[in-house]
């Protein structure tokens, strides 16, 4: 039961410091954000009175203060914080832009000044004050389109283009083409020197399937295309004529000869012609970029290196002049069509990768430095890689290696970014802005690795490779021999790459491959790129002698050169090269390479006479032992001591031109290096 409440009385009231209690409950306790210092320390409470809170005042009669900055959630303290990183990270922007654009001695300042404790806003201000600071004119007055406007290209009439940079001016106004030579409507009229069509298959074959899968300075679809329907935008008579002199070399037919009876004339008909209309025909295109490529390799197939360097640099010169080596600008993009522009990538990239290669193999610099490219990389089209390689032989048949797929445009891919690679080496060989160091060396070994390692599955050694695979691997095994060659001597501190032995196996490598190729595909048809390859690792051969393995590879070396001297002159001349080489030092080399260079040097010189080599005691066979049916192969009977080398070449380096001057070269000389003993001491 409830019980009923009384009836307030009147005159009753509540008493007044309760009231003032419930109001105070009632309401919300105010939130301090930031306690005093003192407060802080003491872990007392503070009701954040500004400027002296009352607990400081009243209970402690303290001094008060408050450190708005220590506490980083508030807003002043997190803006000063985000300032504070936004100025350290503009000076190390500022000094790491100094590393990368400064010479060497500036880097090494730097660093000694970073190591110093130097206050990081110190240098960055100082690094600032040294540079050249630029002001931009405002957008669309003429100042500010005056690089633009004359660096633009300049179109002519057959859609082809002309880069003017800055300097020039010559793009404001259209250039006018010199008149081009007209073409028929068939395979007949592309050339004068034969109207056999079928012949002139059989050649294209040749060269598509031995030449242009390592060199690929053209587009073999948009080519065929245009040739099979008499247009010029992809074919010319002067790039027709230019196919089928390199081609001819491939041949034993007797019409691919200027003289039936003279195996050395093969191709010099279609040069000839090639020659006449190169002449006649004063207009630069692209066509005629691919077929001064195509010339220089068939000139350095003659063993005439004079005229095929001349040729590639005219090449060279031509692309940059057409602005291959860079990507078109916006305003002529849209007049290309997308095979145009990537006809365009494939021509300088193959040509950029012959020069390089043009350029290890005379040693001198390349023609355009890779600093100069800006250009994108050719594009992988599965279709096109996908396309079947056929060892294409002279009977119009096919090798005995089964159809496997060409990757024509991923090698030129792959070629193309070791062509970097061995570009800047060159530059840094011939032309050094700055001390060749053992870290430089190093640096350019690791960069060979990290290729090597990067390459795609379809370019391996697996299985049966194509031929142009091996010439890749073959060229890559090259370059890493030239760059510790000149260093034989010198041994490396803290690093497992040690010149000699590098050199080593580069060469075992490169004779691996020879000998794989020879079995795959035979020596008759051969990319000239590996006579190259052969004498590098022969001369190596050749300082290690008499080691029984030296004088074997040696041996099968000189026998692969003779081979392929029967399509290229040059491989005639390399084995006339290694003779000069072993009577200058005075090396015993074994009988059989005494026979092969003398056979042939009669084959393909009648006028001049053979050198008569020193000849090491041997077994009397001209060809290499056989390891499998010769179990003493170890013990051939070769000099055991090798003759010392003549004191005026203490260095093969010197031989072969000495890149680095002496105050750049702060590396360790080994002098108890066998057989490098041999010869006399470095001077100092």
């Amino acid at each position: 039961m409830v019980r009923p409440l009384l009836p307030k009385e009147e005159g009753d009231e509540v008493r007044p410091d309760l009231d003032d209690r419930l109001d105070t409950k009632a309401g919300k306790r105010r939130c301090v954000s930031s306690a005093c210092t003192p407060c802080r320390k003491r872990k007392s409470k503070c009701d954040g009175g500004k400027p002296s809170c009352s607990t400081c005042t009243a209970v402690y009669q303290t001094e008060c203060d408050y450190d708005v900055d220590s506490d980083h959630r508030r807003k002043g303290a997190l803006k000063k914080d985000i300032a504070d990183l936004q100025e350290r990270n503009d000076n190390l922007t500022t000094i790491i832009a100094s590393l990368g654009g400064s010479s060497e001695s500036d880097v090494i300042l730097l660093g000694q000044r970073i190591r110093s404790d130097e206050r990081l806003e110190v240098i960055a201000a100082s690094l600032r004050r040294t540079n050249s600071t630029w002001t931009l004119s405002a957008a669309g007055t003429p100042e500010a389109d005056l690089a633009d406007v004359l660096g633009q290209p300049s179109l002519i009439q057959c859609d082809e283009t002309r880069q003017y940079r800055h300097t020039s001016g010559l793009g404001i106004v259209p250039t006018v083409s010199a008149p081009a030579l007209q073409a028929g409507n068939n395979s007949e009229s592309w050339t004068t020197v034969t109207q056999d069509t079928e012949f002139v298959g059989h050649l294209l074959g040749l060269y598509f399937s031995w030449q242009h899968p390592f060199y690929a300075v053209l587009s073999k679809e948009c080519f065929l295309h245009d040739m099979s329907r008499g247009q010029r935008k992809y074919c010319s008579p002067v790039l027709v004529n230019a196919l089928l002199a390199a081609a001819c070399c491939y041949s034993d037919r007797p019409e691919a000869r200027a003289e039936p009876d003279r195996p050395v004339t093969a191709g010099n008909h279609f040069f000839l012609e090639a020659k006449r209309l190169l002449d006649r025909e004063d207009h630069s295109c692209m066509t005629t970029v691919q077929a001064l490529s195509v010339l220089s390799v068939r000139e350095a197939s003659c063993g005439r290196e004079s005229s095929g360097y001349r040729l590639i640099g005219r090449a060279m010169r031509m692309s940059v002049e057409m602005g291959l080596h860079r990507t078109l600008p916006s305003q002529v993009l849209d007049l290309f069509t997308p095979t145009e522009i990537e006809v365009r990538r494939i021509t300088f990239w193959g040509c950029f990768s012959l020069d390089t290669s043009w350029a290890i193999g005379v040693g001198r610099i390349s023609q355009l430095p890779t600093a100069a490219i800006n250009l994108g990389p050719v594009t992988i089209v599965d279709q096109i890689e996908s396309t079947a390689w056929r060892p294409f032989v002279d009977d119009g048949g096919d090798g005995p290696v089964a159809d496997q797929h060409e990757n024509i445009n991923q090698l030129l891919l792959s070629f193309s970014e070791l062509s970097k690679v061995v570009n800047d080496l060159l530059f840094m060989f011939y032309a050094p802005a700055e001390r060749f160091t053992s870290r430089k060396l190093l640096d350019f070994y690791s960069r060979y690795e990290r290729w090597e390692r990067d390459l795609p599955p379809c370019l391996s050694l697996a299985d049966k490779p194509t031929a142009h695979v091996i010439n890749l691997h073959m060229y890559y095994h090259t370059v890493v021999l030239h760059l510790f060659r000149p260093f034989l001597r010198v041994g490396l501190h803290d690093s497992t790459a040690q010149p000699r032995e590098v050199c080593r196996q580069s060469t075992e490598r490169i004779s691996d491959l020879v000998e794989m190729y020879r079995t795959l595909y035979g020596f008759r048809r051969v990319c000239i790129v590996m006579t190259h390859c052969i004498l590098s690792a022969m001369i190596i051969h050749l300082l290690s002698l008499p080691s029984p393995s030296a004088a074997r590879l040696l041996i099968q070396a000189a026998q692969a050169l003779r081979d392929q001297s029967v399509a290229h002159e040059h491989a005639a001349r390399c084995l006339r090269i290694v003779a000069a080489l072993a009577e200058k030092w005075g090396i015993l080399v074994p009988e059989a390479v005494d026979h092969i260079c003398q056979a042939a040097v009669a084959e393909h010189d009648s006028t001049s006479s053979p050198p008569i080599l020193g000849v090491a005691p041997s077994n009397g066979s001209s060809m290499p032992p056989d390891p499998n049916s010769d179990p003493g192969l170890g013990e051939m009977d070769l000099p055991s001591v090798a003759p010392a080398m003549p004191t005026e070449f203490p260095c093969p380096g010197e031989m072969f031109g000495q890149p680095f001057t002496p105050p750049g070269i702060s590396l360790v000389v080994d002098y108890d290096f066998w057989p490098m003993e041999t010869m006399a001491a470095v001077a100092d």
